[in-house]
């Protein structure tokens, strides 16, 4: 009485681990359909996995839909989606909701091997999505050596105006009498010489990436600029304090080198006669520039006075 029952649960069992194991085989062929089209593959010279996936079965690619955990506020950068100030507008090439997300999908109908009157086991559609851009630059085809602002935003506009007073600027720098010996700036050749490399002492202000001009202003060009601070004291910046700073280095290095040649020269066991005369011409060389150097470096302080009475009746 009960063998026909016992019979119907056992079919039933091997029904279930049937189109269990063509459920696992799909997952497995939707994941694998994603994959194969990674970019730079296309899965196009890659056969489908035989004898595991039939002929007739679903393996095919297509668009997902809106990943909404990209749309988390901790990563919705203005700067990537927008939008920013002052006239800037982003192109939508780093928004992964716009291109990037696909999905393979895998589908296979089978009879089952038991009590066919139940009909087909259908899988239906086995989504695998996968979010696949990385923004490489081959694969955006765009060459190592190029601006990548213009891809990713339509500047603002300037002023005709200020290319052309940019310009001129440079031209009549370039143009004064002493331009060569702004040379000591960024290409001494005493620094080279003692030290092995050169110094840069122009002014910079340093990295980021704003388009707020008040906080450009506070975070880079404040510390440049004279400013007026509390109680109404100039405060000398950056610029205004660049000769202290070069006469300090350069005042420090002579003596440093000078300090050498005359351990050298009274070391033991002394010098040849053909080194110590090399040592003599050298300090000979050394003295007026380090005399130079602190007779200037003792002008300094009312140097710096008169700057701040200037910048003074200048700002407000």
């Amino acid at each position: 009485m009960w063998l026909p029952i016992l019979l119907f649960v056992m079919a039933l069992m091997v029904n279930f681990g049937t189109f269990a194991t063509w459920r696992v085989r799909g997952e497995v062929v939707s994941r694998h359909a994603a994959w194969r089209t990674r970019w730079p593959r296309t899965g196009i010279d890659e056969g489908r996995q035989r004898p595991a996936w039939p002929l007739n079965a679903e393996m095919r690619i297509e668009p997902a839909d809106q990943i909404v955990q990209l749309d988390d506020p901790q990563i919705n950068a203005p700067v990537v989606r927008g939008p920013l100030p002052n006239g800037f507008f982003v192109y939508p090439v780093l928004d992964p909701d716009r291109i990037g997300a696909f999905q393979g999908v895998a589908a296979v109908q089978r009879e089952y091997p038991l009590l066919p009157r139940l009909g087909d086991f259908d899988s239906g559609d086995i989504d695998s999505p996968l979010l696949d851009l990385k923004w490489q630059s081959a694969l955006m085809g765009i060459p190592n050596r190029f601006r990548r602002v213009k891809i990713l935003y339509e500047l603002p506009r300037t002023a005709a105006a200020l290319p052309r007073a940019f310009a001129s600027a440079v031209q009549r720098t370039v143009a004064i009498p002493h331009y060569t010996g702004l040379r000591v700036l960024d290409r001494d050749e005493d620094i080279l010489r003692y030290t092995g490399s050169y110094v840069d002492f122009h002014p910079r202000t340093g990295g980021g990436c704003e388009l707020d001009l008040e906080s450009v202003y506070a975070n880079h060009v404040e510390r440049l600029v004279d400013t007026r601070g509390a109680g109404g004291r100039i405060r000398l910046g950056e610029i205004s304090r660049l000769p202290r700073r070069m006469t300090g280095y350069f005042l420090s290095m002579y003596q440093r080198r000078w300090n050498q040649l005359e351990s050298e020269l009274n070391g033991m066991p002394p010098p040849s006669p053909r080194r110590r005369a090399e040592i003599q011409a050298e300090m000979a060389e050394l003295r007026p520039k380090i005399d130079q150097l602190e007779a200037y470096q003792a002008r300094l302080g009312q140097i710096e006075r008169d700057l701040a009475q200037r910048a003074a009746g200048e700002i407000p």
